[in-house]
């Protein structure tokens, strides 16, 4: 089945949602500085993110579905002065296997990257990451899908 064109309202939503990106996207280019994308919801329905990672594992069938971080790793990122958000970075490590890094961004869009609070030992010893001393919290070491999956869920 084709997807519907927008119409009316719904037209003019989508046209001013691309003009502002475009526009963030110029504005950071000429300042150096990577910008901040549009506000907004970023949440898709359960059938929309099943029909995703159906066309994924169809196009990509020996690679990861997805992976898991801890909530307190990922809430310490968040809790950073500044954080507004977080950014994520593709990554290849010593052995080759794909790494995703994850880093706190703040209000300018700039990744935090120096060391900004001291966090918790659990949430250290789970996410790998460091407390004060020069370096703020970033994180990689996703638990990969498979095997840490939800064999239950319509995503997998």
């Amino acid at each position: 089945m084709a997807a519907k064109k927008p119409r009316g309202r719904a037209k003019s939503a989508v046209k001013g949602r691309v003009k502002g990106a475009v526009q963030g996207a110029v504005q950071g280019a000429v300042q150096g500085v990577g910008p901040l994308p549009p506000e907004g919801s970023q949440r898709i329905a359960l059938a929309a993110a099943v029909a995703l990672t159906q066309a994924y594992r169809k196009a990509s069938p020996a690679s990861e579905h997805g992976g898991f971080f801890w909530a307190d790793g990922i809430q310490d990122i968040l809790a950073q002065p500044g954080c507004v958000g977080i950014r994520y970075y593709h990554g290849l490590d010593a052995t080759g296997a794909y790494q995703i890094v994850l880093v706190g961004v703040d209000a300018k869009g700039l990744d935090i990257v120096q060391d900004t609070a001291t966090i918790s030992s659990k949430s250290r010893a789970r996410s790998g990451a460091k407390a004060a001393g020069g370096e703020a919290v970033l994180m990689d070491m996703h638990w990969p899908c498979p095997p840490y999956c939800d064999s239950s869920s319509p995503l997998q």
